[in-house]
């Protein structure tokens, strides 16, 4: 069981460490994406909040630029991965953020697809970036 809550400064370390341990981790992502990854840089202006366990350990996040509705990033420590954090994330959204949700998902990054899709996000869109060729996903 997690617990959701806005990120605070005593957070940074946390949030740092999970978000570059997922970069260097995926195998999708080419490697000059993985060199120096900075949380901080990546989410200017988004609305961050995070998963802490029942012993007070942030074990995922969720990264939101509010204006429209757009999940930049959402990552869970590896050690928490298959636990129901990413989806306690997404859940949590409800209170705050109106529909619909959108996100961008990278087509080679098969695991978060799956995610994804068994959650009941929808493909409406598709594009091209420096990682890849992506689609776009909004929920409802």
């Amino acid at each position: 069981m997690v617990t959701i809550r806005p990120a605070t400064a005593a957070d940074v370390g946390a949030l740092q460490t999970i978000y570059a341990r997922s970069i260097s981790e995926a195998v999708w992502l080419p490697e000059r994406a993985k060199i120096s990854p900075v949380f901080a840089d990546a989410s200017i202006g988004e609305l961050v909040h995070v998963a802490v366990s029942a012993s007070d350990v942030v074990v995922g996040l969720v990264s939101v630029y509010v204006a429209d509705s757009f999940i930049h990033h959402l990552y869970v420590h590896p050690d928490a991965r298959r636990s129901s954090v990413g989806q306690a994330l997404l859940a949590s959204l409800g209170a705050w953020l109106p529909r619909p949700w959108r996100l961008k998902c990278v087509l080679q990054n098969s695991e978060a697809l799956r995610f994804y899709r068994r959650g009941g996000w929808s493909e409406v869109d598709f594009g091209e970036s420096e990682h890849g060729p992506f689609v776009v996903l909004s929920f409802p």
